[in-house]
């Protein structure tokens, strides 16, 4: 077997294929955000001048029709009124006004109505952030002026944070920084199956192709040959997440300002719950063996790589169903569609990584849907085995599920 796994690993390394399947990820996402963060400081710096420009020139009346609006604020800004809407309108069109706001009656209901000219603005126009802003600015002067209250002022002016402490059996938790130790191994398995599928259904059907499982048939078993790659794939997935998280992590340890968590997190804040990380840990392993050895022996069934990888998105795609429910497998833990997908082989792997990760999933449920992909992971193991015996020697056509079964 060690001479398997090194043979399959070192095979692969080898291969141009795999480095360019490895780093093509890596640099895919270390350009995205690179273009984010310049389109977003471009963005700011195009509304900042955008904002200036509109301060300094633009021209500006309003009608205010809800005695909202305060007086004072209006000379103070240079902002001048109009004796009706269609006249601001007007001015509007004929170039007179460079913005007219309209404030109707009851603008809670109705909003505010801003006529402009256009200035090319695509994303947010600093007219409406002005009437907004003076009709807050006027409702603030008139709070201010009533109570005396400063306090009360700036809340309408700026509301404040909100700092949200949860609990959970007596313990404070933080149901986001929380999932994201064990949710890690759910990122990770994605990436396995993603990066990993071809390689997986090709392990086996390449020994067809170039006429050799029956020459190593004959000097080793089947199931030494099918767990060695089994753990080949594994330690091979083990590298292609290497390759694509340490650049990342050193992007974010000498970037940290280009590259930084989000919502201000930083690595020494997340909580580590070693029961969640375990279990995720565990399921990780086990679904990831069940998933290779189902992939592995479906190769096994065709007589050639073409004829295999056209069922390869069938294996794929049950890895993937239980994230159109993802609102259910949060919210909903005990529906019947979740406990479907929690104990269903094919889609246990993805489902306990989500629930382990957002805590949906109980010790007695955990310890339960492990000893199914258990099950799963030996059947699959055997169906591995038995497809590669069986199907090794058949060139021309695809062996059948009842010849394994009756076999």
């Amino acid at each position: 077997m060690w001479n398997i796994i090194n043979f399959e690993v070192f095979r692969a390394l080898k291969k141009k294929s795999f480095w360019y399947a490895s780093i093509a990820p890596v640099i895919i996402i270390l350009a995205v955000l690179g273009i984010e963060k310049l389109s977003i400081q471009s963005a700011q710096k195009n509304a900042q001048t955008q904002d200036q420009n509109y301060s300094q020139s633009a021209k500006v009346a309003v009608l205010d029709d809800s005695g909202l609006i305060n007086s004072q604020l209006l000379a103070a800004q240079h902002i001048g009124t109009e004796p009706n809407k269609d006249a601001g309108i007007a001015a509007v069109k004929s170039g007179q006004l460079g913005a007219f706001f309209y404030y109707p009656q009851n603008p809670e209901l109705s909003g505010i109505q801003v006529y402009a000219q256009d200035q090319g603005i695509s994303i947010s126009s600093p007219y409406n952030d002005a009437a907004i802003s003076l009709l807050q600015q006027s409702v603030a002067k008139d709070v201010s002026s009533a109570t005396g209250n400063s306090q009360a002022v700036q809340i309408l002016e700026k509301s404040p944070g909100v700092t949200a402490i949860t609990y959970k059996n007596g313990a404070e938790i933080n149901d986001l920084t929380n999932a994201i130790a064990p949710g890690i191994f759910a990122a990770i398995f994605f990436l396995v199956v993603v990066l990993l599928s071809y390689t997986m259904i090709s392990s086996t059907s390449e020994e067809k192709a170039n006429k050799t499982a029956e020459i190593l048939l004959t000097s080793i078993k089947a199931r030494t040959l099918i767990l060695g790659k089994i753990i080949s794939l594994m330690i091979l997935g083990l590298v292609q997440i290497a390759v694509l998280t340490i650049p990342l992590i050193l992007a974010y340890v000498f970037f940290p300002s280009h590259f930084g968590l989000p919502a201000g997190l930083t690595l020494s804040s997340i909580p580590i719950n070693p029961i969640a990380v375990m279990f995720a840990a565990l399921f990780f392993i086990v679904g990831l063996v069940m998933y290779i050895g189902f992939v592995v022996g479906l190769g096994a069934l065709f007589p050639g790589g073409n004829d295999a990888s056209r069922f390869m998105g069938i294996a794929i795609i049950w890895n993937f169903v239980p994230i159109y429910a993802i609102t259910s497998v949060i919210s909903s833990p005990h529906a019947l569609v979740v406990t479907v997908f929690t104990y269903f082989p094919l889609t246990a792997p993805t489902t306990t990584l989500l629930r382990n990760a957002v805590g949906s999933l109980s010790v007695g449920e955990a310890f339960a849907a492990l000893a199914v992909l258990i099950l799963s992971a030996c059947v699959s193991v055997w169906f591995a085995v038995r497809a590669f015996r069986y199907g090794s020697m058949e060139y021309g056509r695809r062996v059948g599920l009842k010849e394994l079964i009756r076999n």
